[in-house]
């Protein structure tokens, strides 16, 4: 991937609006790799009516609960499906998070993170071109049905495709880029769709702003400011779950028995609702080696949801309705990468 460079200031710290136009674009080669430290700081308010047991786990009626720690994030490149694409495969653990709050009026211990805010290991590859762009179809990995009722760490990208920018700390280090020079003070604006669960798109929508010049370990970098907001997600299941359960029992069942599924099918609800995600985020790239040396994002969203299924021991119709609200500051360092 070639960078083109016009200037790139003087490299005293301070902005420099007299600096050149930058053409920026990210430097990624097959077989590299970049390591993070990765930080998180996250704030889960929740409250929950109902019967949970058909979950597996027990759902609290409240809880409000503060989530912390770091990790060391590694990032592998290679060849992507498409020239001018690559793949980039994130792995990382948060294995040491400290938990405070109180779930049902009792503090939490400090060792023992409750199921609804545990974090499961990132393992997910996605696939940009030169400009940081996403590319959704070659993108696989843990979405927001991967685990949704152990965990929102995965609530961060549809497929890895990252509709809601800042909410997976196991994303793309860095804004898309604009394919025209830029120089401090110049913004671009993007919109991003993302396949969604029904047939509307999911679109988010990202506008950057090169803010200023800094000295960063002794390379000048830019510094970029962005704000995006995701659009409204919602979708139901009970749908899928129904024309699954229909196709496989077709030549298996009675008169009887589908008059009973259908009356289950009637009182079914599994839905799923993301509100409009919102996030801030100022990202240091070095534009001589094509990488965002440091990134800070904070995000924000709730979700809801209203279900009412089958409990597998009973069979009886089991309902639960759940409000949460999630909000986190994620930062990036580049400990490691091969011109780090």
């Amino acid at each position: 991937m070639v960078l083109s460079v016009a200037a790139c200031g003087g490299g005293s710290g301070e902005p420099t609006p007299e600096a050149q136009a930058v053409l920026l674009s990210y430097s990624l080669s097959a077989g590299d790799e970049f390591s993070y430290e990765v930080g998180l700081d996250q704030h889960i308010e929740m409250t929950a009516s109902g019967e949970s047991s058909f979950m597996g786990e027990e759902v609290p009626g409240n809880a409000s609960v503060d989530i912390a720690g770091t990790a060391s994030f590694t990032h592998a490149v290679s060849a992507g499906p498409e020239p001018g694409t690559y793949e980039v495969h994130i792995t990382g653990e948060f294995a040491d998070l400290t938990v405070t709050g109180d779930v049902d009026g009792e503090s939490i211990d400090p060792t023992d993170i409750p199921d609804f805010a545990q974090h499961e290991p990132v393992d997910v590859t996605v696939v940009v071109d030169e400009q940081g762009n996403v590319v959704p179809q070659g993108s696989e990995g843990e979405g927001p049905l991967g685990d949704l009722f152990g965990g929102l760490g995965g609530l961060g990208g549809l497929g890895g495709a990252n509709p809601a920018p800042g909410l997976d700390p196991g994303q793309f280090i860095g804004p898309p880029l604009p394919d025209e020079e830029v120089a401090v003070g110049d913004t671009w604006s993007e919109d991003i769709e993302t396949p969604g669960f029904g047939d509307e798109p999911v679109v988010t929508s990202i506008t950057s702003t090169v803010s200023g010049l800094e000295e960063l370990e002794g390379a000048e970098v830019m510094v970029i400011d962005s704000n995006a907001t995701t659009s409204l997600i919602e979708f139901d299941l009970a749908e899928l779950f129904a024309g699954m359960f229909g196709a496989m029992s077709a030549n298996d069942t009675t008169g009887e028995d589908s008059a009973e599924f259908e009356q289950m099918m009637e009182q079914m609800r599994l839905q799923i609702t993301i509100d409009d995600t919102t996030s801030e985020s100022r990202t240091w790239f070095d534009p001589a080696d094509g990488v965002a040396e440091k990134s800070e994002t904070n995000a924000a969203t709730s979700i809801s949801m209203d279900m009412n299924v089958p409990d597998e021991k009973t069979g009886e119709m089991a309902g639960l309705m759940m409000d949460m609200t999630l909000d986190q500051d994620v930062s990036y360092r580049l400990i490691s990468g091969p011109d780090a």
